[in-house]
């Protein structure tokens, strides 16, 4: 597997934070998984807030790129949850490891390796500490930097569709963290190993969007970018997930 198709774990930002009790992923009503998705209860996100989430950029160069991106997944992530993503025109500094940006921020941009790994993207996500209230353990917000490689000449395919749609699908995928979503990866051919691209795929054989290391999603001109059929129900549960506990 080429570096470039790679995307690093997502790491919770704990300041101010509390970290996931243990057994609480099996708290009455509430459902952390199923084929092809899985919430990211080891970051401490449980749900997701009703309340409007907002996209803002790193910086100018970070808006100019990702905002066509960035609009498309919030329209697809207001369909699927009912909670409204909005992409906005503001600049902010993301905030330094083991902090978080403002509630219900999400702040993406561009930048060269930000692991220090060739083609790696990196999501720092945060969860709501308010014990007793319905958002306790629902996704906070946080950020995410896209490796600027991925616009290099064919990074990720020599095919130009598929180049473009595997962008798109990457972006999506860092973005996926933020809102609580984790590697669904599982052990589908009972070999005793969770391993890489090991995902339920869709019944036309995509691979989720969220599946790690990357590739995961549609490659098609109309797909690319696009939550898969395995991806969404996690997106909804997050929603369910609400209020629950």
């Amino acid at each position: 597997m080429h570096a470039s198709a790679r995307h690093a774990l997502p790491i919770l930002v704990a300041a101010l934070l509390l970290a996931l009790t243990p057994g609480r992923a099996h708290a009455a009503g509430l459902i952390y998984s199923g084929p092809g998705w899985r919430i990211a209860t080891e970051d401490g996100i449980h749900s997701l807030s009703p309340r409007q989430y907002l996209f803002t950029f790193a910086d100018t160069a970070s808006r100019t790129r990702l905002t066509p991106y960035a609009q498309a997944v919030a329209e697809q992530l207001t369909a699927v949850t009912g909670t409204t993503f909005t992409v906005t025109t503001t600049i902010e500094t993301p905030p330094a490891v083991g902090s978080c940006p403002a509630e219900h921020h999400m702040i993406l941009g561009v930048k060269y390796r930000p692991t220090g790994a060739q083609g790696m993207s990196r999501a720092w996500n945060c969860y709501t500490n308010r014990p007793g209230q319905p958002d306790y353990h629902a996704a906070w917000g946080g950020w995410t930097w896209i490796d600027s490689e991925y616009w290099y000449a064919n990074w990720f395919s020599t095919n130009a569709t598929v180049n473009t749609a595997r962008i798109k699908n990457a972006i999506t995928h860092e973005i996926g963290h933020l809102v609580g979503l984790a590697h669904p990866n599982t052990d589908v051919d009972g070999d005793g190993l969770v391993e890489d691209y090991e995902c339920v795929r869709t019944t036309y054989g995509y691979l989720p969007v969220m599946c790690a290391p990357g590739l995961g999603g549609y490659d098609t001109a109309d797909g690319g970018g696009d939550f898969t059929s395995k991806d969404t129900p996690g997106l909804r549960q997050l929603v369910a997930n609400y209020g629950l506990g």
